[in-house]
């Protein structure tokens, strides 16, 4: 299901569109003499990857309303041009298919993101990397961040609370869930798709499989 008149081709990081500040960004906040493409990398990774199949359909939506995903393309990506929204009733079957901690998981970004950011930026980046999360591969590819560096460097700008807390140096997919379980009081906050990856007794041992503890520290390929 294609959200525009045709489908567009994401901008790939290479391109020259990608770097760039965004309109009306507060320059007073940390990082505010570089520009943006890290965070438009990463929101352009994740349409990517839905659109490949990569991610689950919902992610097409970045979980925002139709009006406010149309305005991001339109300020992020404005080489793609005017873009066709779909039905209401089609936007929200695809808003429907959300995963459960979705919502909560994009909370916890936005509670803890850097003083100074701007907040229509920090929206939709937040909806992105909640998104990606929901992937079944490493978290910097579904973000299409070349490695877990990229993730450390996007987080460290926009979501810099969140970015110190994790002290322990644990998988960014990891942490972010492990935090978001201590919000929500519960044990059973696990990465989806984690299970199937070659790497998931390193992340988790059987020791620890009722839960994600914050302060098992694993400084090994970022997920």
């Amino acid at each position: 299901m294609k959200i525009v008149r045709t489908s567009p081709r994401w901008p790939a990081p290479s391109q020259s569109g990608m770097s760039r500040r965004m309109p009306g960004r507060n320059r007073e906040g940390a990082g505010a003499a570089r520009d943006d493409t890290l965070m438009l990398r990463a929101i352009s990774g994740v349409l990517r990857n839905a659109q490949c199949g990569e991610l689950p359909v919902f992610a097409w939506t970045l979980g925002l309303p139709q009006h406010a995903l149309l305005e991001m393309v339109e300020r992020c990506f404005p080489e793609l041009g005017a873009l066709e929204g779909l039905s209401d009733m089609q936007y929200a079957i695809l808003k429907a298919a959300q995963p459960p901690y979705f919502q909560a998981l994009v909370a916890l970004l936005m509670t803890r993101r850097t003083a100074g950011v701007d907040e229509h930026v920090a929206t939709w980046l937040a909806h992105a990397i909640a998104a990606a999360c929901h992937g079944e591969r490493h978290l910097w590819e579904d973000l299409d961040l070349g490695g877990r560096d990229g993730v450390s460097r996007l987080l460290e700008r926009y979501f810099h609370p969140l970015y110190l807390a994790n002290s322990r140096n644990l998988r960014w997919k990891r942490f972010l869930f492990a935090e978001l379980g201590a919000v929500l009081g519960r044990t059973d906050c696990l990465p989806p798709g984690c299970h199937r990856c070659d790497q998931h007794r390193v992340c988790f041992p059987e020791s620890k499989a009722q839960g994600v503890s914050v302060h098992d520290g694993i400084d090994q390929e970022e997920h």
